[in-house]
C-alpha cells in the first residue's frame, strides 16, 4: 500500500538550533575586572599589610631567630604555613607580594628601629665605601649588614610574588578564571586567620612564663648601629651602688638601680668593646679621643685623660703606620671599682686611678701583634687575665705568664712554659685560682700549678688528653676540667693521676656553645642541663628545654641555678631537686654573659643592650 503524505497545519521542525552562547571574555575584559577587584579590595587589603607588619614586629621582638635553635625553625614553619593560606584566600599578586614586604619590614623594624635611614645612608656614599673596601681589601660591617638586609627584603618580596603568581594560576585552571581573584570573603577569611594566629602566638608569649610577675622594670635597646646584630659594638654597662651605668649608640646614661629610672644622659660616642656587666665605684666612659670620669648621678664630667700618643719601644714598619690606633680593645675594674686596667693594642696595658683619671702605669706585656677588632673574642676572653689580692696576672703569647703588682705595675715574677707552640700556632694558659696557688691549663695538655708569691712550679700534670677548652676548676690537689670534645676529668694536680672520666656531650655539636661552672658540677650543651657527681662518679641530666639551646653561663645563689637560652628563656632550677621553680621570657637574644645576680634580684642584659630586672623569689 502506498504510502500517502499528510498535511497538518503545525509541521514539525526537525532542524535544531544550536543554542548561542555568551561572549568569550577577551584579555582585555579581565584585566578590567581585575582591576576593579583590586581597587575593590584596597581596604580590606591594606588591614591585612597592616597585620602582616604588626605580626612581623611581633616575632621580630620575640626572637631573632637564631639558626641552631630548633625552636626558630618550629617557628619559621608556622609563619610560611600563615603566609600561604593568605595567599590562597586572596589570590592577588600585587596584595600577596606587599604582604610579604610588610611581614619582614615589621621584623627589621623591631631589630633595628629605624632601619630606613641607614640602609639609604649607605645606599648614597656606595661609591665611597666601595673604593675603600677595595683599597683596604675588607667590607665594612655596615654596608654587610644593610646590603643582607636589602637582599632579605629583595628574596622575599620576589619569592611572594612567584608563589602568588602560581597559586592564581592553579584556582584559575582548576575552577576557572572567575577564581583567579579572591573576594570579599576570601579577604575576611585572610583578616580573620591572621587576626587568630596572632592572639595564639600573644596567648603562648604571655602566658607560658611568669615574666610579667617577676618583672621588676626594663630598659629595652633596638641593634643599633645595624652591624651590633651579627658583632659586637662598643657599649658598657656598668654597676654601682644605687645606680646602672651604661653606653648607647649616641648617648651615656645613669639608670636609678630600684625604679630603673634615667636620672641623667650625657651625649657620647663610644668607641671601645667590652662584656658584661662590670662593678665599679664611679662610671668611667671611652670615646675615640680619651677617658672621661663622671660623678655618680653623671651630672658632671670630674676627668678627662687623653689616651697615649704613642707606646714606648713600639716597632711599627712604615707600610703598617698609618693602622696604628691609640683606642683601647678593652677595659677591666679591678680592687673592687677603684681602679682600672685598660688593655691596648700591640700587647701594651696601662692601670688608671678611677677617682681621679691618673695614669698610674704603662707597660709592654706581650708580642707586639695587631689585634682584629672586628673579632674581639680574643682580648674579651677573661680567662687569660686574673686579679688575685695587690697581685694580677696575664697570659701571653707562647705560653708566657706575667705577675705584676696591681699598683706600681712593677713585675714580680714571669713564667715561661716548656711548650710554647701547638701545631706550629702560640698557645695562651687559662687561668684559675686555689687559695694561694695559680693553675695554668694549657691546650697541649699540660696543667701547671705555680706558687703566686714567686712563680716557682709546684706541680705540673700532662696528658695530651687534658686539652682544656677553659679555666681548671680546682680543690685542694684535685682538678676538674671539660676538654673540647665535651670529656670530663676529674684529675691529681700533682702527676696528673685520672680519678674518674666522664662522656659528658655524646650529642656535642661544634655551632652550639658549651656553658659550664665546674665547681657547682654543672655543664650545659645544646637544649639539656647536666650534673655532674663526684661520689657516683657519674653524669645526669637535670632539666631539659626541648628545642632550645643553652647560652648563658649559669649563675648560682645557694642550691637555685639561673641558666638562659639563646632565643630568650631564662629558667630558675634547684639543682639538688632539680625542680623548675619558674621561667621567664624576654625579648630579645641571650648570651654567654647576659646574666647577673643581685642581692634581691635578676639582671638581664640581651644582645642588642636591653635590660631587664627581675625578682628572684620562687
Amino acid at each position: 500500500m502506498d504510502e500517502v503524505p499528510i498535511v497538518t497545519a503545525n509541521p514539525v521542525n526537525l532542524i535544531i538550533k544550536k543554542q548561542e552562547s555568551a561572549p568569550k571574555p577577551t584579555r582585555k575584559d579581565r584585566i578590567k575586572e581585575s582591576l576593579k577587584n583590586f581597587f575593590m579590595m584596597l581596604p580590606l587589603a591594606l588591614v591585612v599589610m597592616l597585620q602582616f607588619f604588626f605580626l612581623g614586629k611581633s616575632f621580630g621582638s620575640f626572637s631573632t631567630f637564631p639558626l641552631t635553635t630548633y625552636s626558630t625553625y618550629i617557628l619559621l614553619g608556622a609563619i610560611l604555613l600563615v603566609v600561604l593560606f593568605t595567599q590562597m584566600l586572596m589570590r592577588s599578586i600585587i596584595y600577596s607580594t606587599l604582604a610579604g614586604a610588610a611581614l619582614i619590614t615589621g621584623i627589621f623594624s623591631s631589630w633595628f628601629g629605624d632601619f630606613y635611614a641607614p640602609l639609604a645612608e649607605n645606599f648614597r656614599s656606595i661609591g665611597l665605601i666601595v673604593k675603600s673596601a677595595w683599597t683596604r681589601k675588607d667590607i665594612p660591617f655596615n654596608l654587610l649588614v644593610t646590603g643582607s638586609m636589602t637582599a632579605i627584603i629583595a628574596a622575599v618580596t620576589f619569592t611572594q610574588f612567584f608563589i602568588s603568581l602560581f597559586v592564581k594560576s592553579f584556582f584559575e585552571v582548576l575552577f576557572g578564571k572567575e577564581w583567579g581573584d579572591g573576594r570579599v570573603v576570601g579577604y575576611g577569611g585572610a583578616i580573620a586567620l591572621l587576626a587568630g594566629f596572632h592572639l595564639a602566638f600573644y596567648s603562648y608569649a604571655s602566658m607560658s612564663s611568669v615574666t610579667a610577675e617577676k618583672l621588676i622594670w626594663d630598659k629595652t635597646s633596638v641593634y643599633s648601629p645595624v652591624e651590633k646584630f651579627i658583632t659586637r659594638t662598643p657599649g658598657n654597662y656598668i654597676l654601682g651602688s644605687e645606680h646602672l651605668w651604661i653606653e648607647k649608640e649616641n648617648e651615656i646614661a645613669a639608670i636609678d638601680l630600684k625604679t630603673g629610672k634615667t636620672v641623667n644622659t650625657q651625649k657620647f660616642k663610644p668607641a671601645v668593646v667590652h662584656k658584661g656587666i662590670q662593678t665599679s665605684v664611679l662610671p668611667v666612659f671611652f670615646d675615640q679621643e680619651a677617658l672621661y670620669g663622671f660623678n655618680r648621678d653623671m651630672s658632671m664630667n670630674t676627668w678627662k685623660t687623653a689616651y697615649p700618643a704613642s707606646f714606648p719601644n713600639l716597632e711599627i714598619s712604615e707600610d703598617k703606620k698609618d693602622l696604628f690606633n691609640n683606642n683601647p680593645l678593652t677595659t677591666r675594674f679591678v680592687e673592687g671599682g677603684r681602679k682600672l686596667l685598660v688593655h691596648y693594642d700591640y700587647g701594651y696595658v696601662g692601670m688608671y686611678n678611677c677617682e681621679s683619671g691618673a695614669l698610674l702605669w704603662l707597660k709592654s706585656l706581650d708580642l707586639q701583634i695587631r689585634a682584629n677588632r672586628m673579632f674581639p673574642e680574643t682580648f674579651l676572653e677573661s680567662s687569660f687575665f686574673l686579679e688575685a689580692g695587690d697581685k694580677i696576672l696575664f697570659s701571653c703569647h707562647n705560653a708566657l705568664l706575667r705577675c705584676l703588682n696591681r699598683d706600681s705595675g712593677e713585675q714580680l715574677w714571669q713564667y715561661q712554659h716548656s711548650t710554647p707552640k701547638v701545631s706550629g700556632r702560640s698557645q695562651k694558659g687559662h687561668l684559675s685560682l686555689n687559695q694561694d696557688r695559680i693553675i695554668v691549663s694549657y691546650k697541649s695538655g699540660e696543667i701547671a700549678t705555680l706558687a703566686l708569691a714567686d712563680g716557682r712550679k709546684v706541680y705540673q700534670a700532662t696528658n695530651p688528653a687534658f686539652s682544656s677548652n677553659g679555666p681548671v676548676y680546682s680543690s685542694g690537689l684535685h682538678a676538674s676540667m671539660l676538654t673540647e670534645e665535651g670529656v670530663f676529668y676529674k684529675i691529681e694536680l700533682d702527676g696528673g693521676k685520672n680519678l674518674y672520666t666522664a662522656n659528658v656531650l655524646p650529642r656535642r655539636l661544634d655551632l652550639v656553645p658549651v656553658v659550664h661552672d665546674l665547681s657547682h658540677g654543672i655543664v650545659a650543651h645544646r637544649d639539656e642541663v647536666m650534673k655532674l657527681d663526684d661520689d657516683t662518679r657519674s653524669v645526669s641530666v637535670i632539666f631539659r628545654s626541648e628545642n632550645r639551646v643553652f647560652v648563658t653561663q649559669p649563675v648560682f645563689e645557694d642550691k637555685i641555678m639561673y641558666i638562659g637560652t639563646q632565643d630568650g628563656w631564662i629558667y630558675c632550677l634547684h639543682y639538688g631537686s632539680k625542680h623548675e621553680k619558674w621561667r621567664i621570657h624576654v625579648n630579645g637574644e641571650l648570651q654567654e654573659d647576659s646574666l647577673h645576680i643581685l642581692a634581691d634580684s635578676l639582671l638581664v642584659k640581651t644582645r642588642s643592650g636591653s635590660i631587664h630586672k627581675f625578682k628572684r623569689d620562687y
